[in-house]
């Protein structure tokens, strides 16, 4: 029988990376400039592998392989067969994340990839007077910007917004956006790891040389439509025992941040559930057993598991499809 299943971290050193990974979730990683942890993932550059229980040891694509609808869900299975169709990170902007944005499913698929990148940032931690961009400023122009990407003016053209713990940003394809130094975030996304840089800040590695930018794909795929839209929902849902608060509902995945003070009752409804505990610690208990979960674990709740309960003093995102 299947369980709520726990994955080892897969941890990505990257130039812009720090060490906050480690020291906000108590992780004895011993590596220098991480800058991301995959903790839910099923790609060539990394697959998670389970860490607990029975099924220690196999892959998130073995498992979909052996279980696929009571894994997935009949109706993801369906539409994207033995492909995961999210990927879950953990971000620490050390330093500022290149200028970036990310194509849609369309022109992914026009130039060989298997989908777009539509993600949601979810703010973990961030320093005082924390900002990222969020796409470029009001009254932007293609013509405008494309001149300040070719003149090397592109800060001047940026919309910068303030980010504090607990803020949410969803990112759709075809904005321009970037994470900025001092932030630690949660990051929810479709499976896919294509990125066009537009910018990098001028910086260079140990041996002076810059990071490729991809400013003609980039420049292609901007919706200029989008830049300053910020399309989040919020509706407050509450009773004694929990709050939950509706981040986000879109065609790629749903986003709920449930606050838990005693006791949350739910199911899997068909469909897989993924558990990311972003404060506390608390225990789920299901037909079959129990496991518990705690601050900076991601648990994939398999399909066919049903009803369950989460008892603990806890805050959890939890994500469907």
């Amino acid at each position: 029988m299947l369980y709520p299943l726990k994955f080892a971290p897969i941890y990505k050193q990257i130039v812009w990376g720090g060490e906050n990974i480690s020291k906000y979730f108590n992780r004895d990683i011993g590596l220098e400039h991480v800058a991301e942890s995959w903790e839910l993932c099923c790609r060539d550059e990394g697959t998670s592998v389970v860490s607990t229980g029975e099924l220690k040891g196999m892959s998130l694509g073995g498992l979909i392989l052996k279980y696929e609808e009571q894994l997935v869900g009949v109706k993801t299975f369906r539409e994207f067969g033995y492909r995961f169709p999210l990927l879950i990170k953990l971000i620490d902007a050390n330093e500022n994340l290149s200028v970036q944005v990310h194509p849609d499913d369309v022109y992914a698929r026009i130039n060989g990839d298997s989908c777009g990148k539509n993600e949601l940032w979810y703010i973990l931690a961030a320093k005082a007077d924390a900002e990222i961009v969020y796409g470029v400023k009001k009254n932007e122009t293609k013509r405008n910007f494309n001149k300040a990407v070719f003149d090397n003016k592109v800060e001047q053209a940026l919309n910068m917004v303030e980010a504090v713990a607990g803020d949410a940003f969803y990112v759709p394809a075809g904005k321009v956006h970037a994470i900025l130094s001092g932030i630690l975030i949660a990051e929810i996304q479709q499976n896919s790891n294509t990125t066009y840089r537009i910018y990098d800040w001028g910086r260079v590695d140990k041996d002076g040389n810059s990071r490729p930018l991809n400013t003609a794909q980039a420049l292609e795929v901007i919706d200029f439509n989008s830049q300053n839209r910020q399309e989040l929902c919020a509706q407050i849902v509450g009773n004694i025992d929990y709050n939950t608060d509706e981040i986000v509902r879109t065609e790629y995945f749903n986003i709920d941040r449930i606050s838990i003070h005693d006791s949350f009752v739910s199911a899997t409804d068909g469909s897989f559930i993924i558990l990311m505990c972003v404060n506390g610690s608390g225990t789920i208990i299901y037909d079959g057993g129990n496991c518990s979960i705690i601050f900076g674990e991601t648990i994939l709740l398999p399909a066919c598991i049903g009803a369950f309960t989460i008892t603990g003093i806890m805050t959890l995102l939890s994500i469907f499809m």
